[in-house]
């Protein structure tokens, strides 16, 4: 008789576990689906705009279709999984509000998704085609980076011809290096013929008058 009542005491508390996660998924998804709902609102408001004659409306149409029928199915199953859930639970059937769990997550979770990712594609080609209407410029989009000018090649055309004052004035400085450089070499190599000029000069006066002086000391040694 123990194990009885210790086996009915355990599934009771099994049952109220899993009622109260049946609870949570209403809890968790309804928001989602109001949310997913209200954008499908303002899908529909946008597209009041376009023209059905565009090449892209029986895609956004479709979309539009699949999306909606996405939400409306999870609004249905959020608003049945309680009365469900608490019929299985006055029952006592765990079984029941398992299986309600799991293929309502299931159902929940892929309706969601499905949704989610058409009305994102709407939205995007929404943004496109009001951003791009010549008849209402608007400022480009936020996120497009700006474009750097492509640099000229030198020596092409116009680009080479042009040069700023401060490349001006290096090339001026660099012309002005190499004269003074110029102008020290041959400086240098003037002063440096004068001096073996001047060596050569009083290289042969000493040898002119070494004789001289030999010729002195010999009479003196008479």
């Amino acid at each position: 008789m123990i194990p009885l009542v210790l086996g009915a005491c355990e599934k009771s508390n099994n049952v109220a576990q899993l009622h109260a996660q049946a609870n949570a998924i209403t809890k968790t998804y309804t928001p989602i689906a109001e949310e997913l709902g209200k954008r499908m609102d303002a899908v529909h408001t946008r597209g009041r705009n376009v023209p059905g004659n565009l090449p892209d409306v029986p895609e956004l149409v479709r979309l539009i279709t699949e999306a909606g029928d996405k939400i409306n199915e999870m609004k249905g199953v959020t608003a049945a999984i309680d009365k469900q859930a608490d019929d299985a639970a006055k029952a006592n059937k765990p079984d029941e509000l398992e299986k309600l769990i799991d293929e309502s997550h299931e159902k929940l979770d892929l309706d969601a998704t499905v949704a989610n990712e058409d009305l994102t594609r709407i939205e995007g080609w929404l943004w496109q085609f009001e951003h791009n209407r010549p008849s209402q410029p608007v400022p480009p989009p936020p996120a497009a980076p700006s474009e750097a000018p492509e640099p000229t090649n030198a020596g092409s055309g116009a680009g080479s011809a042009a040069t700023t004052p401060a490349e001006k004035a290096k090339a001026d400085k660099t012309e002005k290096a190499k004269a003074d450089k110029t102008e020290k070499a041959a400086q240098k190599a003037a002063t440096e013929k004068a001096d073996k000029k001047t060596a050569d000069k009083a290289d042969k006066a000493d040898k002119k008058a070494a004789p001289k002086a030999g010729s002195g000391a010999g009479s003196a040694a008479k």
